[in-house]
């Protein structure tokens, strides 16, 4: 029986990351989707864009002091989704002089390190959530009123 690290690992390999952008393919009643960039950027609605960057903080958790077969974990994952994105750049992740391919990508590889964290501590299903959308093709760009902004 595989771990939920080699699981996630198995997943990663086999995932074309944000190959469903901007597809109103996900029938959830908790989400809130947009078409684009652009009508997102054009929108009224008022949210949280999610963590890009190590420093920034969880917005779901507390901080967690990770043990070392973690911190490994995370690290591999991000690995991972670095090797499997290096060649991304797009132009669904630019707006006029605004590119956003930075800030996707590393939005993912939080992501998943979050999950992992998540998993490991029992934490909850916030990021796993986030996860699977990622394994389904799209960007997880935000949460408003406890419903997640994907594109």
């Amino acid at each position: 029986m595989m771990t939920i690290f080699e699981d996630t690992q198995q997943k990663i390999q086999n995932t074309v990351f944000f190959s469903n952008l901007g597809k109103a393919d996900l029938d959830d009643n908790n989400l809130i989707q947009f078409a684009s960039l652009e009508s997102l950027l054009f929108s009224s609605l008022n949210f949280i864009w999610l963590p890009t960057s190590l420093t920034q903080e969880d917005p779901f958790y507390h901080k967690q002091i990770n043990p070392k077969v973690l911190i490994e974990q995370r690290l591999k994952i991000t690995k991972m989704i670095t090797q499997q994105i290096k060649v991304m750049p797009d132009e669904r992740f630019k707006y006029k002089a605004h590119d956003f391919n930075l800030a996707a990508k590393n939005a993912l590889c939080y992501a998943f390190r979050q999950y992992l964290t998540e998993v490991h501590f029992n934490l909850g299903m916030q990021w796993q959530e986030i996860v699977e959308l990622y394994f389904k093709g799209h960007w997880v760009v935000g949460v408003s009123q406890e419903k997640l902004v994907v594109i």
